[in-house]
């Protein structure tokens, strides 16, 4: 089993732009809209939560930061409520001309519906990132 997930997309925008969206609770809610993201602060060790509403109950689901490089890259160890398994997500950014290139990557998923489910939750992040950083 294929136990790796590696997505890229090409982004009309800076990096600056897409960092924030990663980083910036106010522009990373905007951008998703039913998901919501806290950290109180951007460094390795600090916890990120997920806050979702699923079927009227909400998730909370945390990740701890285990890697950042301002504008570069930004890398946890995500782990879904209610359980003790984590998952390491790579948050990727590389500048080409007028775009950049996002890319993310995860390992460690426990079987393959997890794998499956966060690599298609990933893919409709990263076209919910294209279209709000390529309307500003």
């Amino acid at each position: 089993m294929e136990n790796n997930v590696s997505l890229n997309i090409s982004i009309d925008s800076s990096v600056e732009n897409i960092w924030q969206i990663l980083v910036d609770e106010q522009a990373f809610n905007e951008c998703f809209g039913n998901l919501k993201m806290t950290c109180n602060e951007w460094k390795v060790g600090e916890v990120i939560k997920f806050e979702s509403d699923k079927n009227n109950q909400i998730l909370i689901d945390e990740a701890i930061i285990t890697s950042i490089y301002n504008n570069e890259r930004l890398r946890y160890s995500y782990k879904k409520e209610n359980t003790n398994h984590e998952i390491e997500v790579t948050f990727s950014l590389k500048p080409s001309g007028n775009f950049t290139y996002l890319t993310v990557e995860g390992k460690g998923f426990i079987n393959e519906f997890e794998r499956f489910h966060s690599e298609n939750t990933w893919i409709n992040m990263m076209q919910a990132i294209k279209k709000y950083v390529q309307k500003k």
